[in-house]
């Protein structure tokens, strides 16, 4: 929806679009977590430190995801939308046969990428007393004194979960380049 509002909504919406998103991509996540921890209690909102580290962080990735979809969407040529339209297809039936997958693809490596950024991100919720494997690594280093053997071993934790969700996604670029490959080649017998 940001990225759809700020490219193809109106003066309004894409204004609204662009504050929200500059707002939360030039201010530190930290920032707006503990913003989010203590300062909405000031005005009657209290949430718990796991809701406000998903509310925040949910916040924080939407603008930054919102660029890499308004890019995608962009660079699928305009002539696509016509195509479609000529075909028969309403907007929005348009918008999901035929935009959608191409921007998907294209979209794909940046938003991994961002997905992976988003789970290590989580380490900054121990800021506002959320108990995560980064509170746990400063807890156990700092009552052993190993935080050469035990940072590593968090480190491991978070190779170790980052990985597969990067792995799938190479996959899952791989498999959509030969359906691409294989619509095209197919497309250029006929």
């Amino acid at each position: 929806p940001l990225a759809l509002g700020q490219s193809k909504g109106g003066r309004i919406t894409g204004t609204l679009c662009t504050v929200y998103i500059e707002f939360f991509r030039g201010t530190p996540v930290l920032v707006q977590l503990l913003f989010l921890y203590f300062g909405l209690p000031v005005i009657g909102i209290t949430l718990p430190g796991w809701l406000t580290a998903i509310v925040g962080l949910g916040l924080n990735y939407a603008a930054y995801e919102s660029q890499v979809y308004r890019s995608a969407f962009q660079a699928v040529p305009e002539r696509q939308w016509q195509v479609a339209y000529s075909l028969g297809m309403r907007p929005f039936q348009a918008f999901r046969r035929i935009i959608f997958p191409q921007a998907f693809r294209i979209a794909l490596p940046p938003m991994t990428n961002d997905f992976v950024a988003l789970f290590k991100d989580t380490s900054t919720a121990f800021a506002i007393a959320v108990w995560e494997l980064a509170t746990a690594y400063r807890e156990l280093a700092n009552a052993t004194q190993s935080y050469l053997g035990i940072g590593l071993i968090v480190c491991l934790y978070y190779l170790a979960m980052s990985l597969p969700l990067a792995h799938y996604a190479h996959r899952l670029e791989r498999k959509l380049q030969r359906k691409s490959t294989g619509i095209l080649t197919s497309g250029t017998e006929q």
